[in-house]
């Protein structure tokens, strides 16, 4: 950039793109939907039961269709389109275990938000093409909150001209 070297993490930036689009088609009451062609069935030990019955409403306005299938068993139809990617047994973990959190700080919506996109972005280390890796920088860039991702950390450092100039014995 023009102020020095800027160095992404791709997971957090993703993250940070998914969680702003989630929250968005949730407020507009248009998640995108994926219909599984095959149900996916999962085991659930029984508070994540407890949970997922506490919340079943809830998550249907996020794209799931879950329902009962058999002791502790149950068939996931339909997932939110953006979590097609995603091991659909770490999101759904992950979302049961964000709902049954204390954290009164963030809202339900919030919660289901970031664990969807946290296990639905590109990995650390994932090798992008340069294609991907600006047409994630664009998406960056027009995030709300683009220099963290929802949980916090940082999406982006900067290496200013002055610290590089620095570091490599250029100035006094």
């Amino acid at each position: 950039g023009p102020e020095g070297l800027y160095l992404i993490d791709q997971h957090a930036a993703h993250e940070r793109i998914l969680y702003e689009r989630i929250l968005a088609q949730w407020a507009r009451q248009e998640v995108e939907v994926q219909g599984l062609l095959e149900p996916i069935t999962i085991e659930l030990n029984p508070r994540e039961e407890e949970i997922l019955r506490a919340n079943k409403d809830m998550l249907a306005q996020f794209g799931f269709d879950i329902e009962p299938f058999g002791d502790k068993s149950y068939l996931i139809r339909t997932i939110p389109a953006l979590a097609t990617r995603a091991n659909l047994d770490e999101v759904m973990s992950a979302v049961l275990s964000d709902l049954d959190s204390k954290n009164e700080v963030t809202s339900w919506e919030q919660k289901i938000a970031q664990s969807l996109a946290c296990h639905s972005a590109i990995r650390a280390g994932q090798q992008l093409t340069d294609e991907e890796m600006r047409e994630l920088l664009r998406q960056l860039e027009q995030a709300n909150q683009p220099r963290t991702c929802p949980h916090g950390r940082p999406t982006m450092l900067q290496l200013t001209s002055h610290q590089l100039e620095k570091e490599f014995g250029r100035t006094g």
